[in-house]
Formats: C-alpha cells, structure tokens, sequence
C-alpha cells in the first residue's frame, strides 16, 4: 500500500497564488490534495510545521559543476551523490549534471558514469546531462580550456551521447561555429535543448538562428559572449529581443544586480532562469581548486582562473540565489518559483511533473522558514533533507 502523509500548516506557493494556513496531502510521491486541518484525510501521517513557514516547488539546477568539494568531471559515483545530497540542503530536487571542455575520451568516461549511475543518488536527482563544451568559441572560452575546444560535429556529438545512453538534454555551443547549423539542427530534432553559449556570435548571427528557432537558451547570459556594442548589438541584444529563455548566475560577481534588474524589466519572468554553475569549492573555505583540469582561486565567494580575470564557476547556491532576487528586485514567491523551478520544468520537458505544486504532480518541494533558510526538501514524496533545528511532530 502507498504511503499517504501531510504536510502543514504553511504557507503553499503554487502557479498563480499562495496558499495560506494549508495542508499539502501526499500519496505514492503525488500531491492528491489541499486542504485546512479540518478537512485531512482520517488517520493520516501528519508533519506538522507552522504558519509561517513556506513550501516552494522544487528548485530546478540546470547548470551546475559541483558543490561541497565533488564535481561532476571525477566521474565518480561518490561525486555525483555528494552533489546531490547537498544541493537537497539547498532546496534542489533536480538538477543537470554539468560537464566542461575536456579531451574527448574523458568527456566519454564523464558522461557513462552520470548515465550509469544517475539513479543511485540519494538526494536530489539527476534528470539527465547538460553537456557545456567541447563546442565552444575559444575566443569566449571563460574557465573552458581551449586545448581540448573543437567545433561542432554531428558525428562527435553522436559518438559523446552513445556514450551518456542519450541522456544529453542540453548543449552549450558557439552556434556560430556550427557551419551550416547542422550540430543545431540535429539537436533541436532529437529533441535536445540547443543553448548558445561561449559565443562571439554578431547580432546578425545570432537573429539568423534565432530566426530558424534553432537556439532555446542562453548559458549563463551576459558572461562568456561578446559585449554589447551601440554599433555591434551582438548576440546578448538579440537575445534579449528574443523568445529563448536565459541562464542568470545571481551572485553579485557575475552580473550586476542591476544588470540583472535590466534584464528583468525587459525580458519578464518567464523567461529567466536561475543557475548556480557552482564548483566544488562551494560551501568550503577559500583556497585553490581545480575545475575541469584547470586550477582555480577563491577569495570571499570569488572564483578566477589561477593566473588570470577570468571567472570560473560560482559558489553559489539557488537558495542564496533567490534570496537574492528577492532582496535586489523585490520580486514575489510565485515570481521566484518560475524563476528557479517552473520555467526550467518548462524548458527540459519536465513540466507535466515537476516545477510547480499542484495536484497530481510529483511532492518535490522545500520549505523555507520565516528567516528564508530551507528547513526540508522533499523529492517524489521522500525527505532527502532535514535541517537540524526543524522540529516536527510526526
């Protein structure tokens, strides 16, 4: 017999309104009902929380590298379930394991080992593989190394995704590498997520692939592209004009926050995306890491290339992201879960089960207290994670 339990009383932020003083039944993973205390269903699990707590829907992490000193390029098992585990402190329930530019065979190994073992993670879950690089724009590289950067090929990618078991579901690539659009093409038939990214493209480039509805996505807009011009626009203006969504890294470092509100204020909230792109140094002390072969420095929260500006990753986590929005724009609740949950659920061909709270969609949610800090994430009906000082009464 399935499990039945409720959650309550707090407050639920589903699509288009919040809940306040409810209860959230959950049934074999599935939310089956809202309701007041009155009205639970008899004899019930209850965890009982208080009114002034929140439930989010599951925070979607589509770009991430690494956390708590794992990354994704180990290639280990041990890795992947150390991210997962402590993206679910985060109020992460999905996420995409994160590759960077590497020699092709290792790429291979990287890719194998996510597809293999993806479903033994503890935490939050793996939805597939956001392949950034090797199919980049040296010129852009940011932290890529430009040793192993080569350019987009049909036959190449083919070989990686035989390699992941075809759990590629996003690409990262300089399109205007991609001579004839073929390794876009390709993808956008196979149903894969063409994200224009480490790109020098022109503004003209740019709109004739936007034209031919080739792009879908922006990795982490603004930084890795060329800048904006008055008299070269350049891809992030045409971007902007665009219906694709775009990655945001809401650090403080990678973007101004107002930048940030810029973009907010012209594009909407249906099209932005929140990102870690965190590395393994996050959560950790301030040292030297490595990120993709490449050797990092972290100072206050600020990753750079050993030797270089160039920034590299984050140490970021999407809870402290959206914290953040909230903080710099003044945004709401519903606002704040598209931004980290429902337009990304919308993007990957998750939504019909995750990104949103509502009925007869997947339990995957967090729970904020009154001081923003998440206190219990929950992915398909499990507890994945407990804060310490949350006291329930079961």
């Amino acid at each position: 017999m399935e499990k039945t339990w409720c959650i309550g009383p707090l407050q639920i932020v589903r699509e288009q309104r919040i809940e306040d003083d409810c209860y959230a039944v959950i049934e074999g993973g599935k939310i089956v009902q809202f309701c007041k205390r009155g009205e639970l269903p008899e004899q019930v699990e209850l965890v009982e929380t208080k009114t002034a707590y929140k439930m989010m829907p599951g925070m979607i992490d589509q770009h991430i590298h690494g956390i708590s000193g794992a990354d994704v390029m180990d290639g280990e098992e041990s890795s992947l379930n150390t991210i997962s585990t402590a993206l679910a402190k985060h109020g992460v329930t999905t996420f995409l394991a994160t590759t960077m530019t590497a020699e092709e065979n290792q790429i291979k190994r990287v890719v194998q080992a996510i597809a293999n073992k993806k479903n033994n993670v503890k935490g939050a879950k793996i939805a597939g593989i956001h392949l950034e690089g090797p199919f980049i724009n040296p010129i852009q590289k940011g932290a890529q190394s430009d040793q192993f950067i080569i350019k987009p090929s049909v036959d190449k990618f083919d070989h990686i995704n035989r390699s992941a078991h075809y759990e590629i579901k996003l690409v990262t690539l300089a399109a205007e590498q991609d001579k004839g659009h073929k390794l876009a093409t390709y993808l956008k038939h196979n149903g894969i997520v063409v994200s224009i990214g480490h790109s020098d493209a022109t503004y003209a480039e740019t709109k004739a692939l936007l034209g031919q509805q080739l792009i879908q996505n922006a990795t982490h807009f603004c930084n890795g592209m060329r800048p904006i011009h008055h008299r070269e626009p350049g891809l992030q203006v045409a971007l902007m004009q665009s219906e694709c969504m775009l990655e945001i890294i809401a650090d403080g470092f990678h973007i101004h926050p107002d930048m940030i509100r810029f973009i907010y204020d012209t594009i909407g909230e249906d099209r932005m995306i929140l990102i870690s792109d965190s590395m393994r140094a996050t959560g950790l002390t301030d040292g030297i890491y490595d990120l993709g072969g490449q050797q990092v420095r972290v100072e206050d929260g600020l990753c750079k290339l050993v030797g270089s500006d160039a920034l590299a990753g984050s140490t970021l986590n999407l809870n402290k992201a959206r914290k953040n929005m909230k903080d710099w724009l003044g945004i709401s609740d519903v606002t704040l879960a598209k931004l980290t949950a429902t337009n990304s659920a919308k993007l990957l061909g998750l939504f019909e089960n995750k990104g949103s709270i509502e009925i007869d969609k997947d339990a995957d949610f967090y729970i904020v207290n009154e001081n923003e800090e998440v206190v219990l994430t929950v992915s398909e009906g499990n507890i994945i994670y407990e804060n310490s000082n949350f006291k329930r009464r079961d």
